[in-house]
């Protein structure tokens, strides 16, 4: 009996691990409990400057607290996915507040601050943060009444009506967490009906009362709209760019004997070669995340992870901020070689952001 039941058992725990859940870790309170309060403090966003119950914040409709034990390239991921599906669940009423749990209040307050700005978790025009990560005012332990286990990289509480529904320990993180957090999140927030006139409905009845909860609402929305339009703008380019790799062939051969009757002079001139500047990273973390940023075949989507997961990184030390920047400066003096413009003007923008300090 034993022979059978141990393989399927280790089966089932590698089945879970591979899902980013560790079976033998608990994390967060149990079903059926009210929801604790949780202190915290925003240096963004709509509680910018307060301290504030973040578990009352999500009221008594669907919503979820992801606590952060690790902060790191994989789990980012997942941060990225919540804040997403905050936007497209939020009429049917669903929030969410992302606490950083630490245990020095100043060093926490000066990471959050480019966190923040290098996860790009910002309303559009306005300035005023959407989903920034918060602090969480408890140390590395967190509130008390919610039980969470420092060997998780992540503890999501997924709550309705003031009471958890689930909670879940994330161990092995990444983008394939996220589809999992879509169903967890459906769970307690329901499915958004594919009727446009039963949608309607739905979003009519979960408005919230609260003038600056609508407004709140319609950002989201906004900005949820302005990145499918950037996501379909950047197919587009990318569509009209393989065909005008197609074309580019045709071309080259229509102009070959073009180029043969030319005089010598004008066939031989070559460009000036390209002055090499900047330095690759010495951060094996930096150096992996460039190898993947200065792929010609990259996606644009992918390359907007890459350049997050790079810019996080950076944001960790001075030193870190500096050899970023040397990387990119080298990315741009060989762009002809490395990179897609989407890359190249990513990394413009990181170097118009840091400048390199002059001595004086």
């Amino acid at each position: 009996m034993k022979s059978k039941i141990f393989p399927s058992l280790a089966l089932a725990l590698g089945l879970m691990a591979q899902n980013g859940q560790a079976a033998d870790i608990v994390s967060g309170p149990p079903t059926g409990t009210p929801l604790a309060p949780v202190n915290s403090y925003a240096l963004h966003g709509p509680h910018k400057g307060q301290e504030f119950d973040a578990a009352k914040s999500l009221g008594q409709g669907p919503g979820a607290l992801l606590f952060i034990h690790e902060l790191s390239r994989n789990t980012i991921p997942v941060l990225r996915g919540l804040v997403d599906l905050t936007s497209e669940y939020s009429v049917l009423g669903f929030q969410s507040q992302t606490l950083l749990l630490h245990d020095d209040r100043t060093l926490a307050e000066n990471r959050l601050k480019a966190i923040n700005g290098s996860l790009k978790q910002a309303y559009r025009g306005d300035g005023i943060d959407a989903h920034p990560i918060i602090l969480s005012l408890d140390g590395l332990e967190g509130p008390g009444d919610y039980a969470l286990n420092r060997r998780a990289a992540l503890t999501i509480v997924l709550a309705k009506g003031g009471q958890v529904v689930r909670s879940v320990a994330l161990t092995d993180t990444g983008k394939h967490n996220v589809p999992q957090l879509r169903e967890w999140v459906e769970e307690v927030a329901g499915k958004i009906p594919s009727d446009p006139a039963e949608l309607r409905r739905m979003i009519a009845g979960n408005l919230p009362e609260s003038g600056d909860a609508v407004r709140e609402l319609a950002v989201n929305q906004g900005v949820q709209l302005q990145r499918l339009r950037e996501r379909l703008a950047r197919l587009e380019s990318g569509q009209m760019n393989n065909r005008m790799q197609q074309r580019r062939p045709q071309r080259m051969k229509r102009d070959a004997p073009n180029a043969s009757g030319r005089p010598a002079a004008e066939r031989n001139t070559a460009k000036p070669a390209a002055k090499r500047e900047g330095a690759p990273p010495d951060d094996a973390d930096l150096q992996s995340s460039l190898r993947a940023f200065i792929r010609k075949t990259q996606a644009d989507e992918r390359i907007d992870e890459i350049y997050e997961e790079i810019t996080t990184r950076a944001a960790e030390s001075a030193e870190l901020t500096r050899q970023t920047r040397e990387m990119f400066r080298l990315v741009l003096s060989l762009k002809d070689r490395y990179g897609t413009p989407h890359a190249h003007e990513l990394a413009k923008g990181f170097l118009d952001k840091h400048p390199a300090k002059q001595n004086r």
